[in-house]
């Protein structure tokens, strides 16, 4: 009578196929957001992305990526859209503004921009009440940041950020979504029920 049990030995040629799948499920992208925990979200229901405007840095501006740009505004606005809110230009509740860093020679870097080149939206907002605020020059080369600003009092309400592997020269429509459902997928916040 034949052992009912097969040989594991007879299965080892399948661990490769099942770890790389399972590889294939782990993002490499790790995000996390802040928020002014005085605003209250629910009021947020329709949204409008910021035109771009290159950063003042000495990097090569040719670093600058139109393909990146449209692929990630359209990959926050199918997102925010998901989320049960309306785009719109005109009349919007919600300012978005995206940045992503790029690597720089230090030899080439300014001092007053520190060792990255950003482009993305380059915009005077406030972030006077926003806690633990950092500057888009503190975050590490590779990181992508949305912003979420209130249209009417100009004020910074929700900030998400990746910090992984984004290139500005890089194109690859799936890892910028994955960067950016990964983001807002922290959005709206979890915030207690207001009494």
């Amino acid at each position: 009578m034949r052992n009912a049990i097969p040989n594991l030995s007879q299965w080892l040629y399948l661990l490769p196929a099942f770890l790389i799948g399972l590889g294939g499920c782990i993002p490499s992208m790790v995000a996390d957001s802040a928020y002014d925990r005085s605003v209250d979200f629910q009021i947020y229901r329709t949204f409008a992305l910021l035109e771009p405007e290159m950063a003042n840095t000495s990097a090569d501006p040719n670093l600058y990526e139109p393909l990146l740009d449209r692929r990630v505004r359209d990959a926050i606005a199918a997102e925010l859209v998901k989320k049960g809110m309306t785009l719109d230009a005109e009349n919007p509740d919600l300012l978005v503004a995206y940045d992503v860093s790029v690597a720089q020679d230090a030899s080439t870097a300014s001092p007053d921009f520190g060792y990255a080149y950003w482009f993305g939206y380059r915009n005077n907002y406030s972030t006077s009440d926003f806690p633990n605020y950092r500057p888009v020059g503190q975050y590490a080369p590779g990181s992508m940041l949305i912003d979420l600003v209130s249209a009417s009092t100009n004020e910074l309400v929700w900030r998400g950020v990746a910090e992984g592997d984004i290139l500005a020269t890089q194109t690859d429509e799936r890892k910028i979504r994955r960067a950016i459902i990964s983001i807002l997928s922290l959005y709206p916040p979890n915030q207690p029920v207001r009494r």
